[in-house]
């Protein structure tokens, strides 16, 4: 029997399959540890970039907002009776004096009724003078004197006291002082048909005219004050740590023109969840002004020390800055504190004196990146 032949051949390709596996294996153990020691990013090609020398300082906060004017005190102005609008100044842009009467509606009706009920409480009080007289004498006199004060077109008098227990309660059984006290009511009601003016101002809109019938509850329009006025603006909650109320304000309207000084009246307690902002409120007076105008504001909020001014786009995440190192004239990342915030500008502290930073926003910058520092002019 005759034994199996060694084949060279299978052999050689065993053995270099093999030894290609461990060339790969060992190529990759290689770059897997090179990958590993991952260093600083350090660019080699220098970028020609403009700086400028920090230099803190004490400066003024002023917050810029804007928004329009809307009347300190205006009144929304509703029916309570039913009528028709008498008067016929009733007009937008009509103004009126503080106790003049806005609107006027018909009471000729209602007030024929008061009058009817006069008349019948004074029928009341004379039926009970002889009884009155006979049970309690020493109440007579105060009681004949009521009733002669009691004039039909006038409000009613005072009640006379009734101290006496038992009188009390001859005069509530006889329903004078059930009476009495509904009388009032309709006294009071009738005034109800004259609206008078609070405060001098000026009707800015109204919802119905002259001569038309008025229902309870109906809305007639809207009374507005003149002269006083107050813009609502909206802060961030970090602006909102340098405002209190009185602090002064600086109006401008574009249209007009002029500069009006004003003071912060209110600050919201609440944040607005959509804008996560706070609403402050701005009183401002001035002849020229009327409601609905747009102005921009700037409120002084203060001072900050050691504090410099840069553009808000130079600020990687609202917390640090670029700056540029003495030593190897890279960019490196500092930790700053954000004072506040205006349109395209932002007050910044945690900045030394002497410390370079970038003039302009760097495109594609990183901690490490080579840089060729100029001096801005």
């Amino acid at each position: 029997m005759s034994k199996p032949q060694f084949n060279k051949n299978l052999v050689r390709s065993i053995i270099l399959g093999a030894g290609i596996i461990l060339l790969g294996w060992l190529i990759q153990v290689l770059l897997s540890k090179k990958n590993d020691k991952a260093g600083p990013n350090i660019s080699f090609q220098s970028k020609v970039m403009e700086t400028t020398a920090a230099t803190p300082a004490t400066i003024v906060i002023n917050i810029a907002v804007s928004g329009r004017l809307k009347a300190t005190n205006r009144i929304e102005l509703f029916a309570e009776v039913t009528g028709i609008l008498e008067n016929q100044d009733f007009n937008a842009g009509q103004s009126f004096s503080r106790g003049q009467n806005i609107a006027s509606i018909d009471d000729s009706e209602y007030r024929a009724q008061l009058i009817a009920a006069r008349s019948t409480f004074m029928g009341l009080i004379s039926q009970s003078l002889a009884d009155i007289s006979m049970d309690y004498p020493a109440e007579a006199s105060k009681w004949k004197n009521f009733l002669q004060e009691i004039k039909p077109n006038q409000n009613l008098p005072k009640l006379p006291s009734a101290d006496n227990r038992q009188l009390k309660q001859f005069l509530s059984g006889r329903n004078i002082l059930g009476n009495y006290h509904t009388i009032q009511s309709q006294e009071i009601r009738l005034n109800k048909y004259r609206i008078s003016a609070p405060y001098s101002g000026t009707l800015s809109e109204t919802a119905i005219d002259p001569g038309t019938l008025v229902r309870a509850g109906q809305k007639m329009g809207t009374f507005v004050q003149q002269g006083s006025y107050e813009l609502e603006a909206a802060v961030t909650r970090n602006d909102l740590n340098f405002l209190k109320k009185g602090s002064k304000v600086t109006l401008k309207s574009a249209e007009l023109d002029q500069e009006y000084i004003g003071t912060v009246s209110r600050i919201n307690s609440t944040i607005n969840p959509t804008t996560q902002q706070v609403s402050v409120f701005l009183t401002v007076r001035g002849k020229d002004l009327k409601e609905g105008l747009y102005l921009d504001a700037v409120i002084n909020a203060g001072i900050a020390k050691d504090a410099i001014v840069v553009d808000r786009n130079m600020l990687r995440d609202g917390q640090s800055i670029y700056t540029v190192s003495e030593k190897d004239s890279t960019l490196r990342v500092m930790t700053i504190e954000v004072i506040s915030f205006s349109e395209d500008k932002a007050i910044i502290k945690g900045i030394a004196s002497g410390v370079l930073l970038p003039k302009d926003q760097i495109n594609g910058a990183f901690e490490g990146m080579k840089v060729v520092p100029q001096e801005s002019k």
